[in-house]
C-alpha cells in the first residue's frame, strides 16, 4: 500500500496573500501587496516563488484560469486556524439563520463572516444551503438568537468556528444590498469542499465561475 501523500500546510501569511491575489482584477506590485498584507516584500517574493513552482504566474491574477489554479492550491494547502467550534440548529431558511447568527455574533463583538453553504448561494445559487459555517473571533452562544445546540455536523444548520487568524475575518467586499458579511471567496470554496458532496463540488465550480466572470472578482449578491 502506498503511503498517503503529505501536503505541506500554508502559514496564515501565505494564505492571506493568496486570498488577496485571487481577487485582484489587475496585476499589482510586490511592494503594494506587502503593504496591504502587512508583511515584508521578501515574504511576498517567497509566496510568488511558491506559486511559480506550482506553475502559476502571479502577474496574471486577472485570468479566470489563474483564479481557478489559486483556488485549487488554497483548498489543498490551507487550513483555517480554528480554536474551537460549536454546532447549532435552526428551523428558518438559511438566509434568515445567517442574519440571526451574524446579528448575535456582532452584538458580542465576535466579528463574524459567513462562509458556505450560504455565502456561495447568495452569489451563484445552485443548491439549497443546509449547513453554513460562520467564522468568528470567539465562540458565540446562539441560544439567545433562537438556535438550539446540535451534536455535530449531521444535526446542525450553523457551525460557529472561532479562529485565531484575524485576516480570515476581514469581510469580502461584494456588490448588492445583502448586509451579510461574507468570508473571502477562496475560504467559501474551501468550506464547500470541506463540507463535502458532489453537489457542493459543482456549487464551488459555479461560484468560482461567477467570480471569474465579474469585474475585479466582485459579483452582485443574488436577490
Amino acid at each position: 500500500m502506498e503511503a498517503p501523500t503529505r501536503v505541506r500546510r500554508w502559514g496564515t501569511a501565505t494564505s492571506n496573500v493568496v486570498r488577496m491575489l485571487a481577487i485582484q482584477g489587475h496585476p499589482t506590485t510586490q511592494v503594494a501587496l506587502a503593504a496591504a498584507a502587512h508583511v515584508t516584500q521578501p515574504r511576498i517574493s517567497q509566496v510568488y516563488r511558491l506559486l511559480e513552482s506550482a506553475g502559476i504566474d502571479p502577474g496574471a491574477v486577472a485570468s479566470p484560469d489563474v483564479r481557478e489554479q489559486l483556488a485549487g492550491l488554497y483548498v489543498r494547502h490551507h487550513r483555517p486556524a480554528v480554536v474551537a467550534e460549536t454546532f447549532w440548529f435552526g428551523l428558518e431558511p438559511a438566509r434568515s439563520q445567517g442574519h440571526r447568527a451574524v446579528d448575535r455574533a456582532t452584538t458580542v463583538g465576535a466579528r463574524p463572516v459567513v462562509s458556505a453553504d450560504l455565502g456561495p448561494d447568495l452569489v451563484a445559487p445552485w443548491r439549497t444551503p443546509t449547513l453554513t459555517v460562520v467564522y468568528t473571533a470567539s465562540l458565540v452562544d446562539l441560544e439567545p438568537a433562537g438556535f438550539v445546540p446540535a451534536m455535530g455536523r449531521g444535526d446542525a444548520t450553523i457551525v460557529i468556528r472561532a479562529v485565531s487568524d484575524g485576516t480570515l475575518l476581514e469581510p469580502w467586499e461584494i456588490g448588492g444590498t445583502d448586509s451579510l458579511p461574507l468570508a473571502h471567496p477562496l475560504q467559501q470554496i474551501w468550506d464547500l469542499h470541506d463540507l463535502g458532496g458532489e453537489d457542493r463540488d459543482e456549487a464551488a465550480r459555479r461560484f468560482l465561475a461567477a467570480i471569474g466572470s465579474s469585474r475585479d472578482g466582485v459579483p452582485e449578491v443574488a436577490s
